[in-house]
């Protein structure tokens, strides 16, 4: 359907980041010119396709340091969500989510946007129906599922919550972009397949990545890198590490990096458990230290609990590009995407990750089919055509018909002539040509 204002001006976006300090990540890559982490931040691929496009943007994150920055057709803010540190519970926490809800869809209509896209965490999905009576189309961005795969909302809440939000996804939404299958079937049955749904990967630079060397002898290296959190299964590392002792003839050291609430409790468990040699702690890792590692572990671990809705984690993708199998469950959502490279382990049971361990260790055939398979798939990660900025283009094309679309992604990301990206079939869409 088109819209006759596109034709008078640019299309003037708004978009609601997952909680972050954006503000202060933007001065950094004005700075620096070039990003400091592994993947290429979500923020800033938007934010220069925005640019290459000539389409203004407002984008909020909520952060409890407050900051503003424009930068060509770019605002972006942080702004507080809620008044203290911890978060509310019961009807508090379901309260600051309209609260939240009603204060963007503000911003959004003060901005005069036309459409918005808004991250999942943002708030709860029914309530961004508010934006529609503000006469803004928006479209959910899932980082993550609606719910971890295979363990929909139970308590009295959590079903109350999706009946509402089946509504939303029926009837208010403009269309839904994701990261994973999982992600798009579950908006799709909500939905009843009544939006378009785009999906995209996460987008890297190949600077700093090699291959790792892969496995034949010695100690068996495993790393975990991410958020060091309950859900994530940081402590289910502690009981592998307990299990493989006495299930595996190879020595398994697995080392852990990232920051998190749960970090000083895992050191005080491992210390407890005498375990200090068998999991290394590293805590939060500077880019380069973290390719170095990746460089020199054997696998991936990635034991993400079934309270997680976890889209497709990033660390699986960084995995295959750096050449390593990974041990993960289905509900990491990754096995749709990078199956042929996954030991696949039963959710919540560090008993079948600690055998899928062991046999990476222990089965050379089975290593080296999982390894061999990591190449090809890695392709999709510098595939610029199924990146963030590639659905949001598609999606505009969908919902303005004057919308031209967008085909020089080489400038937006700024690859060399001479290694342009792959370009393949956009994820769950049929090959389209850009304008």
């Amino acid at each position: 359907m088109g819209d006759s204002n596109a034709k008078l001006r640019p299309i003037r976006l708004f978009a609601a980041f997952a909680p972050g300090d954006h503000v202060r990540a933007h001065r950094e890559v004005l700075a620096r010119g070039t990003a400091s982490t592994t993947s290429l931040a979500f923020s800033e691929q938007l934010f220069n396709y925005c640019k290459a496009a000539g389409y203004p943007i407002l984008a909020i994150s909520s952060h409890p340091r407050v900051d503003r920055i424009e930068d060509g057709v770019i605002i972006a803010e942080n702004r507080r969500k809620q008044p203290g540190e911890a978060q509310p519970s019961g009807l508090a926490f379901h309260l600051l989510q309209l609260k939240w809800a009603c204060y963007l869809a503000y911003r959004a209509w003060r901005f005069g946007a036309d459409v918005a896209f808004i991250d999942s965490g943002t708030s709860h999905y029914f309530a961004l129906t508010l934006f529609r009576l503000a006469g803004i189309r928006v479209v959910a961005n899932l980082h993550n599922v609606l719910w971890p795969q295979g363990f929909p909302p139970a308590s009295l809440s959590g079903r109350i919550v999706r009946r509402l939000n089946q509504q939303f996804f029926r009837r208010i939404a403009a269309g839904a972009i994701g990261v994973s299958p999982e992600c798009e079937r579950q908006v799709l049955s909500e939905a009843r397949n009544a939006i378009p749904f785009f999906q995209y990967r996460c987008q890297f630079s190949r600077d700093g990545f090699h291959q790792a060397q892969g496995y034949r002898d010695g100690p068996f290296h495993l790393m975990f890198a991410g958020r060091v959190e309950a859900d994530k299964g940081v402590f289910d590392l502690v009981a592998i590490s307990d299990i493989l002792k006495t299930r595996c003839t190879t020595p398994v050291v697995i080392h852990v990096c990232g920051d998190g609430g749960a970090l000083p409790a895992l050191r005080d468990l491992v210390r407890g458990k005498q375990l200090d040699a068998a999991i290394i702690i590293h805590g939060h890792l500077a880019r380069e230290r973290l390719l170095e590692l990746y460089h020199s572990c054997h696998a991936v671990i990635v034991p993400t609990t079934s309270t997680f809705p976890e889209g497709m984690p990033q660390v699986c993708a960084e995995a295959v590009i750096a050449g390593l199998p990974i041990v993960a469950s289905k509900v990491t959502n990754a096995l749709d995407v990078l199956g042929p490279s996954i030991a696949e382990a039963e959710t919540n049971d560090p008993t079948s990750y600690a055998d899928q361990i062991r046999r990476l260790a222990t089965e050379p055939a089975f290593y080296d089919r999982l390894r061999s398979a990591t190449k090809g798939l890695s392709v999709q990660f510098f595939d610029r055509t199924q990146s963030y900025p590639a659905a949001v283009d598609r999606m505009l094309s969908k919902l303005f018909a004057d919308q031209t679309r967008t085909s020089d992604w080489g400038r937006i990301y700024g690859d060399p002539p001479d290694g342009a990206a792959a370009r393949s079939e956009p994820p769950g869409t049929a090959r389209w040509t850009a304008s």
